[in-house]
């Protein structure tokens, strides 16, 4: 008799005692680490009946994370081009006014203050057009860690002195000549000239060179503008107005010792001022089409905050402890264990005559 007792009280309620007591233990620890993290469990297979619905947002999050970081760096980058194309554009309004004075009779002093601002604002353009951001050139398109320019000292460049020769050759005799001349010089596909290698093409050919970054599924966009991007040559433009530009400026910066009386002289100036009103038209079209792609991106990266903020929703329900539920189950669990290790204290005292 003594022995079956023993069996049942010992060996029996006491060993479910413990285990019970052991499986209580474990789940105070799971909801107490819950009610600390935040979070049901730190494993996808913790999760239960959630876990394939967590495992398929997971990836979804990280990739309209990756979008919306896309959308950010063009953001920047198209900010930084529409800045530095504005620079851009102040100098060829102010070469337009430029111009205005050297039309008629201008003196000696009027020609010579011209070419030393012109020769100023190649400089300006120079720098403008090797303008960075993050490290990348903005006008420099897909190869963007390649100066669009590869000697910003444009005055001096071998351009600028090939257009001065073209300038001053025969006294001035032909402008539209001159005018020709200096198209075809500008329009040079030649690389160092004074464009890098991968932008020494057409205008036409160079639109195409813009760098392309996926902002969504199935989705991307042509970012910022390259240095010699533009149309179809014509008989008085390059097709790009940046060459256009160049030109204009080259010249001017060639007149200092060029006679105002020469016959040719009124020609070139006229086209000259034709064709800078060309260029500031195009800067004007090319800044157009930048606020678009802005505008366009602004809207993207709203859609994609949305997107993330909902989805990261849907991972909290199924990963996210509910805190008052964990609160009450943690009290719960306590008071059960203490009952538990209270019972097995006193099975511990008892003696034989306790089951007799």
């Amino acid at each position: 008799m003594t022995s079956v007792t023993a069996s049942f009280g010992y060996a029996g309620i006491s060993l479910g005692l413990v285990r019970s007591s052991a499986t209580l233990a474990a789940h105070l620890d799971n909801l107490e680490t819950q009610s600390s993290t935040g979070i049901v469990s730190d494993t996808y297979a913790g999760l239960g009946a959630d876990r394939a619905q967590a495992l398929s947002l997971q990836p979804a999050i990280t990739q309209i994370s990756a979008w919306s970081n896309n959308v950010s760096l063009a953001q920047t980058n198209l900010s930084t081009t529409q800045t530095a194309l504005g620079n851009i554009q102040s100098i060829a309004d102010t070469l337009t006014t430029s111009l205005e004075t050297l039309s008629g009779t201008p003196t000696s002093q009027t020609v010579s203050a011209a070419s030393a601002a012109a020769k100023e604002a190649l400089s300006s353009l120079g720098g403008l057009l090797n303008t960075q951001s993050g490290g990348s050139y903005v006008f420099a398109g897909r190869q963007s860690d390649v100066p669009p320019v590869e000697d910003t000292a444009l005055a001096q460049s071998s351009l600028a002195e090939t257009i001065s020769d073209l300038v001053n050759r025969d006294d001035m005799s032909d402008g539209q000549t001159v005018l020709s001349s200096t198209l075809s010089a500008v329009s040079s596909t030649t690389a160092g000239a004074p464009f890098s290698a991968q932008l020494s093409v057409s205008p036409a050919a160079a639109a195409t060179l813009n760098t392309v970054t996926n902002i969504g599924e199935s989705l991307s966009v042509a970012i910022g503008v390259t240095a010699t991007q533009g149309t179809s040559a014509t008989a008085t433009s390059s097709g790009s107005p940046i060459r256009d530009l160049m030109r204009n400026l080259m010249v001017v910066a060639s007149l200092s010792s060029t006679s105002t009386t020469a016959e040719g002289y009124q020609t070139l100036i006229s086209g000259l001022i034709q064709s800078n009103t060309n260029v500031t038209g195009q800067l004007t079209d090319m800044s157009a089409d930048l606020g678009l792609t802005q505008t366009r991106l602004t809207a993207q990266s709203s859609l994609l905050s949305t997107m993330s903020k909902s989805l990261i929703t849907q991972l909290g329900n199924a990963k996210d402890a509910d805190l008052a539920s964990v609160s009450t189950a943690v009290s719960q669990t306590k008071t059960q264990l203490e009952a538990s290790y209270s019972l097995i204290a006193d099975m511990k005292g008892m003696t034989l005559a306790n089951y007799l």
